[in-house]
């Protein structure tokens, strides 16, 4: 009699525990489609470093991480400046801006089946993304003009509020596309100090998150296995819950080269061509079966640049002479470049804002067309001279360094060798040593010991984006750290700090401030700022070129959003 009272007491609780669920709250999205299948991705280089958001600095990495984590609110993918709601469904401006309410979507569950609360959201921001124990970039994006973090609280379960110091312009863009955590899975971790050291690419099978595809096998140097969230959030017009794929897997490639042959072959199901490929892919369309198309130019920037705490203190006088860096601008041969590397399929990139982010892009920025004379003119100005043939500084120095980028970007390779020639024709003997894009990463971040460098960002709509890129202190500032970012700056005690670096630094602080509007002026005084100064020589940017299978369905490729970021909607023939 006891033992049917136990079971009749557990089924009546167990009831309740089901009538009591929250009723998840889909966003319906427009798209019809199959369950089934697998898309594959390549992945160029030897595959992720790390899938812990507050490590990661490379896309190989980030990629990944932004399949299983998500955001309070997403961007419109055409590249305006217009937010959705994510994981948040509605929010408040209050007070002029300086308190903001999100509503969360109910009833979404992690992974592994936990609901996800406004603790997440609460626990995410004050003991991940604001702790000082936890270094990262996304810091330098939500701090307000006084380095304040905005203060987060928890209403009730599916409402949050953020109170800020004062008026934040970029908030919405910068917080609300912040990665939320699972705090049931890593609280621990940061209260024992570890935090930094979980969810590395081998523990793939701790990973939790909201996102529409969760890893699932990680074999290093050839693919990440990633399998279908059975709890995400969306659904299609026909009520099917996303995503349709069952899963993803990033194949590893080493070169572009291979990524096309890859592509050909149906190895991987899209790709981002080449300009020299596109040509060679048109023609393979109909055949193949492949939709090939072109767009506007990309949000991303590509850029040369010299190591201004290189540990060569000769070097170092070189790469902070400003006349030094105009004469390589005015080596750079953006035609060759264009009708070489890229197929003329590209345009010559003048600022350091890309042309697509229409709002903030400002055309009239200085230019430096390539002119061998003008670039001598300009080491003549700088202390330089020729002896013999070869160029040296005022103190007899020969003019002798390494310029790097990362290999297997054949594009980058083709711009490093034009480049290298035209420098040797200036009397520099310069020498062009790539290297595998972790390891490179390495370097910029970590030792300081590099040169001379051809490398991109990826950009956005909002220049607030870069903040980790162009403050003094950022986490980005690669050429220049600061003292306090880098120990081997310190130990050189030899810190560059000229007053146009601080004024960049003051115009990132100020346009937090202000209204879209005033904003537009700052970032057009940043943009002339660098183009006169050149901290970064930006070179060409490539027209958005995209490719896919026919066998994949709702695709969408734009500039802004890439090929797949509608990776929910995806869906594949077998």
């Amino acid at each position: 009699m006891g033992r049917k009272f136990l079971v009749i007491v557990f089924v009546l609780l167990l009831s309740a525990t089901i009538s009591l669920a929250v009723e998840t709250e889909y966003r319906v999205e427009p798209y019809h489609g199959q369950y089934g299948g697998t898309l594959i991705n390549p992945s160029l280089g030897s595959g992720p470093k790390t899938l812990n958001p507050t490590v990661a600095r490379e896309t190989s990495s980030t990629d990944i991480i932004d399949r299983f984590l998500d955001f309070l609110i997403e961007l419109d993918q055409y590249g305006t400046i217009q937010s959705e709601g994510r994981l948040a469904k509605s929010w408040d401006r209050l007070e002029g801006g300086k308190v903001w309410i999100f509503h969360l979507r109910k009833g979404v569950l992690w992974s592994d089946g936990v609901p996800f609360t406004a603790d997440d959201v609460v626990w995410s921001f004050n003991k991940v993304w604001e702790n000082p124990k936890i270094p990262s970039g996304g810091q330098d994006v939500i701090k307000d003009a006084e380095g304040n973090f905005p203060g987060v609280e928890k209403i009730d379960d599916y409402t949050v509020k953020f109170t800020l110091k004062m008026a934040f312009r970029p908030f919405l863009r910068s917080v609300g596309l912040t990665q939320i955590l699972p705090k049931h899975v890593l609280a621990k971790s940061v209260e024992d100090g570890t935090f930094q050291q979980q969810w590395t690419v081998n523990d793939v099978d701790k990973i939790v998150g909201t996102g529409p595809f969760i890893p699932s096998e990680y074999v290093s140097g050839e693919r990440v296995v990633l399998k279908r969230n059975p709890h995400y959030w969306r659904k299609d017009l026909d009520g099917k819950v996303l995503p349709y794929l069952d899963g993803e897997v990033f194949k590893i490639i080493a070169d572009q080269n291979a990524i096309l042959l890859a592509f050909e072959s149906g190895e991987v199901d899209h790709m981002g061509p080449r300009s020299a490929d596109y040509p060679r892919l048109r023609k393979e369309a109909v055949q193949k079966g492949f939709v090939v198309g072109l767009d506007g130019p990309t949000f991303g920037t590509q850029f040369f640049c010299f190591n201004f705490n290189t540990p060569d203190p000769v070097k170092r006088k070189w790469f902070r002479n400003e006349y030094f860096r105009k004469a390589v601008a005015y080596a750079f041969d953006k035609e060759s470049v264009i009708n070489t590397a890229y197929n003329g399929l590209a345009d010559a990139q003048w600022s350091a804002v890309s042309a697509a982010a229409k709002y903030f892009y400002d055309p009239k920025v200085r230019k430096y067309p390539f002119n061998l004379n003008f670039a001598r003119a300009m080491l003549k100005l700088g202390g330089f001279k020729l002896v013999g043939g070869d160029l040296v500084d005022k103190d007899g120095n020969p003019v002798k360094f390494i310029i790097t980028t990362n290999s297997g970007n054949t594009v980058r390779e083709d711009m490093c060798n034009i480049l290298v020639e035209k420098l040797k024709q200036l009397g520099m003997d310069v020498t062009f040593a790539p290297q595998d894009f972790n390891s490179l990463v390495k370097k910029l971040l970590n030792t300081g010991d590099w040169e001379g460098l051809m490398i991109g960002l990826t950009g956005g709509v909002d220049p607030h984006s870069g903040s980790n890129v162009w403050k003094l202190d950022g986490d980005l500032h690669f050429w220049n750290y600061s003292p306090e970012k880098r120990e081997y700056v310190k130990k050189q005690n030899d810190y560059y700090s000229p007053e146009w670096a601080k004024e960049i630094d003051t115009i990132y602080k100020q346009e937090t401030t202000v209204s879209d509007e005033e904003a537009k002026v700052l970032f057009n005084k940043f943009q002339e700022t660098v183009a006169e100064h050149l901290p970064l020589i930006y070179t060409v940017q490539q027209k958005y070129i995209y490719a896919y299978s026919k066998k994949v369905h709702n695709v969408a490729p734009t500039a802004f959003g890439g090929r797949i970021w509608n990776e929910y909607a995806i869906w594949k023939e077998k």
